[in-house]
């Protein structure tokens, strides 16, 4: 097993949406939380800014078997062992609809004067 790399985080209704899901993809995820945790920044597709969806810097993994799509926000670029991967969004790959709930936290995000929101909770297992 791999070092973690990146400390993974969710928007607060992100979470939510995590908690939702049903238990039969909740695995399927996890996996691929555990690949953000390891490799953030080598996996998931670069996002641009769009006329309806600003969501440059931001990067997308498309879990086509289970139709889901994490929409994702590597930050802490300064720290060198440890960074933290910001997820927007989790939902259905269909009608783009997490683009645009992913755009409007990541507004959200971005205004935060801090430049982080400290809602967003460590990751944590369903059901553990």
């Amino acid at each position: 097993m791999s070092k973690s790399r990146f400390t993974v985080k969710f928007a607060p209704a992100a979470a939510k949406e995590y908690e939702k899901m049903d238990n039969s993809i909740v695995g399927i995820i996890d996996n691929a939380i555990d690949k953000l945790e390891e490799r953030a920044d080598e996996i998931g597709k670069t996002l641009s800014n769009y006329k309806n969806t600003k969501l440059a810097g931001c990067k997308e993994l498309k879990l086509r078997d289970i139709g889901i799509r994490i929409i994702f926000k590597i930050i802490d670029q300064n720290v060198n062992i440890l960074q933290v991967v910001y997820i927007l969004a989790i939902d259905s790959r269909s009608k783009d609809q997490v683009f645009k709930i992913a755009h409007e936290r990541y507004q959200s995000f971005k205004n935060d004067s801090s430049g982080r929101n400290e809602e967003g909770k460590p990751r944590t297992k369903k059901g553990k």
